[in-house]
Order: structure tokens, then C-alpha cells, then sequence
């Protein structure tokens, strides 16, 4: 049987052969790379249907990670319980501060007197303030107060004459910079501590009212945030606003309220001031529905005299 010819096929040439396969090589690799793109690609396609459904995101592994690391915040500690003021059971409350305080006191006081059911107690000093402790300490004056005449609250106003360096242990911190405001808000909180801790339970710190002379009502402002930030670290800690209290409708100084020197108060201011701290003060301590006592009719000889800061 005739089976045909056969002619042996050549033999390649192995280095022909190694070059034609490197030569294929990066062409195999792109077709992966495409593949594997394309398949990414209708995955995430696929995802982004499904969100859309949900109306919503799905989260990142790495971003739900980070989610479940942060802490949950810590519940807020209660403030001090308090109980409604009665004749049988009245509440003790301090005034004091500096000179505005005292004249806050001249007018509080007997409006909280009226009422049957608060006993007032006024302390003040001229002149004094938080930056210079070397001149009055009240650090230590509250202390003593806390100890003394035992508050069961505590309206403060100062911060006047707190527009200078502190003095901290035989060196000053320049006012305005973060070391002065460090050591000023650590001295407020300080006091608002010594105060909670000392049997009060709720502390009033009424803050500057904007001033006559422009220059001050920016540090004024500065000083306000400060002790804001301070009531908010302390519960039982109030910040009072003053600021809105001698200002019109464009946020503009009114004298009408003030003494010539444009800082202290007229005997309207000084009331104008105390009825809106007493607001407050019954608002913790006074039953809805009780009528508040109207504000005495005396005037504050001492107020028209325009006491020193």
C-alpha cells in the first residue's frame, strides 16, 4: 500500500523560538489586566445598583473600622439636684464680685428678699478681678465663702478689670496670648469647682455687658467666651448673657442704662440686670405659675456715686 511520500519537517530554531515567546508575553498580560479590569468594573457597577435601591451608601471596610474605634460619648453628669424654695426650706444665695457685682447684689438682693423664700447675701470687692490674685484672691476668698456662709447659690460678676497680663507666682502671663487664656479659663473653672464642691448647687456667672468705650468690648467678648466655656465643662454651671441686655435692635451701645463712665450701671441698669438674674435663679428654684416680686423702688445711693471697677 502506497502510504505517500514523507518529507521530515525542519527542526526551529530554539532562539527563534524563545524570542517569538518573549515577543507574546506582554501582549498575554494586557489581555489579563483587561479581564480582570472588566470584571472589577461590573462588580462595583453591580454594588452601586444595589445602594441605589437602598437609598443609601455602603461603607468602606477601613471607614466602618475607624467608625467602631471611636469612642461613644460618656453621658453627661447630672448637675446637683435642688429642691423648691419654700419659707420652711429657703435657699441661700451669694452675690458678689467685683464693683459691677456689687451693684448686681444692691438690686438682687431685695428682689430675692421679697420673695420670702431666699435669703441674700452680698460680698464684693472693688477693684478686684481674676487676672491679679497678688491684689485680691478670690481662689481663696470663695473657698472661704463656700465654708462660711454656706450658698446654696452663687451669682458671680466679674471680669472688668481682667483686661491686663496675670499674675501667677511671681511672673506675668501677657494678656491675649493661649498661655494668658489657659491661665485665665483653669482660674474660672477653678472657682466654679471650689463653688459646686463647696455645697452649692447651681452657680450663676453673669458675664460682661458690652462697654461705653469701644476699645474694651472686644476683650469683653473675650472674656465672656472664656467663662461661657468654663460653665459648660461644670453642670450646675450657668453662664448668664448681659450682653444683649444693654444693647438695641442694631446691637449698639445704649448709655441710657450706664453711668457716665460708660462701665457701671444706673439704678435702671443695676434692675434691669437683676430681674433678668433673678429669672433664672427661679427658674431652678421656684414652682411654675409663682408671680416674681417686683423690683424695689430704692434707689442705690451708692451706684449714682460711680464706685471705682
Amino acid at each position: 500500500m502506497d502510504y505517500g511520500s514523507y518529507t521530515p519537517r525542519p527542526r526551529r530554531d530554539p532562539r527563534r523560538r524563545r524570542r517569538h515567546l518573549a515577543r507574546r508575553r506582554p501582549l498575554v498580560l494586557i489581555v489579563f489586566v483587561l479581564v480582570v479590569a472588566a470584571i472589577i468594573a461590573a462588580v462595583v457597577v453591580s454594588r452601586g445598583k444595589g445602594e441605589e435601591k437602598t437609598g443609601g451608601t455602603k461603607p468602606k471596610p477601613a471607614q466602618t473600622a475607624a467608625a467602631s474605634a471611636s469612642p461613644s460619648p460618656k453621658p453627661t453628669t447630672p448637675p446637683p439636684k435642688v429642691w423648691v424654695a419654700s419659707r420652711s426650706d429657703p435657699v441661700r444665695v451669694w452675690t458678689g464680685g467685683d464693683s459691677m457685682g456689687g451693684e448686681l447684689g444692691w438690686s438682687v438682693g431685695p428682689m430675692l428678699e421679697k420673695t420670702k423664700v431666699f435669703k441674700p447675701i452680698l460680698y464684693y470687692k472693688e477693684s478686684s478681678g481674676i487676672c491679679r490674685w497678688d491684689f485680691f484672691d478670690w481662689g481663696k476668698q470663695m473657698e472661704t465663702v463656700m465654708r462660711t456662709a454656706r450658698p446654696n447659690a452663687v451669682v458671680m460678676m466679674m471680669g472688668t478689670n481682667d483686661t491686663q497680663s496675670v499674675w501667677d507666682d511671681g511672673t506675668w502671663i501677657s494678656y491675649g496670648t493661649f498661655e494668658w487664656k489657659t491661665a485665665y479659663e483653669k482660674r474660672v473653672s477653678d472657682m466654679m469647682g471650689a463653688m459646686l464642691k463647696g455645697g452649692a448647687r447651681r452657680v450663676y456667672w453673669v458675664g460682661m455687658p458690652m462697654m461705653g468705650e469701644a476699645w474694651r468690648n472686644s476683650r469683653m467678648k473675650l472674656i465672656n467666651k472664656i467663662i461661657q466655656n468654663a460653665a459648660a465643662q461644670h453642670p450646675g454651671a450657668e453662664y448668664v448673657d448681659a450682653w444683649g441686655l444693654f444693647v438695641d435692635s442694631n446691637g449698639d451701645y445704649v448709655a441710657d442704662w450706664r453711668l457716665a463712665d460708660g462701665v457701671h450701671f444706673t439704678v435702671e441698669g443695676q434692675q434691669r440686670l437683676a430681674k433678668a438674674v433673678l429669672k433664672d435663679i427661679e427658674k431652678d428654684w421656684l414652682p411654675d405659675g409663682l408671680p416674681s416680686p417686683s423690683p424695689s423702688s430704692s434707689p442705690s445711693s451708692s451706684a449714682s456715686a460711680g464706685p471705682s471697677i
